[in-house]
């Protein structure tokens, strides 16, 4: 029995219409091609330094970067008939090549998924500029899901000089007023009071949240200098990288719901196990 692939999709496949009309044109079934959740792809950065002649101008493409950094997009289940066709509209092996990445879901888990990157031959020194009919496609995608366009906007400058997630959901030791505060307080520029789904669990001195159907209360600090701030933030969370079991606490990427509308926001959430006696049933540390 075959097992479905667990594929990032970052560019033109965030189109539908884009995927039929590519079946169409080889005789494939667009079906096997199934969106499961918007996704972040840890680590990477947008970039156009590849000339696409199919496309007649630069197509997309994901750069490796430091894990303070993510770029919006959907992962999706692909049977092995689509998987040959997606192989083949990507061009690989000859213009693009399979990558193992790690994704965050919008569950807030990381996924072990496979994506697609421009292969090293094929990379320019400068920008290739998108058509606009290709970089509406992408940018259309993002919006439909409820995905920032920061990171797109930033690689149309040709630039990755900011994180696209540059706000932090707190709900402990790090609020304003709490222990800990005065470590996070030099990268806050602005904060408010939030709210988002899980449960706060009591640690002793200080809570651990677990992603669920509860309510954690807590404050959204909007950060600049977003890079020191989550390398100070991990060391003491005991944060000690994405794909690793060893971890205190695991940082990952959350919606927040504002006034505003949906905010993306890393938080930490608790890696140990913990049990229902120690919620904190009005999910607010004091």
């Amino acid at each position: 029995m075959t097992q479905n692939r667990l594929y990032f999709g970052y560019g033109s496949n965030l189109d539908w219409n884009d995927w039929v009309r590519h079946c169409d044109e080889n005789n494939a079934n667009p079906d096997g091609l199934k969106e499961r959740e918007n996704a972040w792809l840890i680590g990477h950065h947008l970039k156009f330094h590849y000339h696409s002649r199919g496309r007649k101008g630069g197509a997309a493409d994901v750069v490796p970067i430091n894990e303070y950094h993510a770029t919006p997009g959907a992962l999706f289940d692909v049977d092995e008939g689509a998987w040959s066709t997606l192989v083949a509209k990507e061009g690989a092996p000859l213009y693009y090549e399979e990558k193992n990445v790690l994704v965050i879901g919008s569950d807030g888990q990381v996924h072990d998924a496979v994506t697609f990157v421009v292969c090293d031959g094929k990379k320019k020194p400068d920008f290739q500029r998108p058509t606009d009919v290709y970089h509406e496609l992408i940018h259309n995608g993002l919006h439909e899901r409820g995905l920032p366009t920061k990171g797109l906007d930033m690689a149309m400058q040709h630039t990755c000089n900011t994180p696209t997630i540059s706000h932090l959901f707190v709900y402990g030791t790090l609020m304003s007023g709490q222990s800990r505060f005065t470590r996070l307080e030099p990268y806050v520029r602005s904060q408010h009071q939030a709210s988002i789904r899980g449960h706060l669990h009591h640690l002793g001195d200080y809570p651990g949240m677990k992603l669920g159907d509860g309510v954690v209360h807590g404050q959204l600090m909007e950060l600049e200098n977003v890079e020191a701030c989550l390398e100070r933030m991990d060391a003491i969370e005991g944060f000690l990288g994405f794909g690793r079991n060893d971890s205190l606490f695991d940082r990952t990427i959350i919606q927040v719901p504002t006034e505003q509308g949906i905010v993306w926001a890393w938080t930490y959430v608790y890696a140990g196990e913990v049990d229902d006696d120690s919620i904190i049933k009005d999910g607010r540390w004091s």
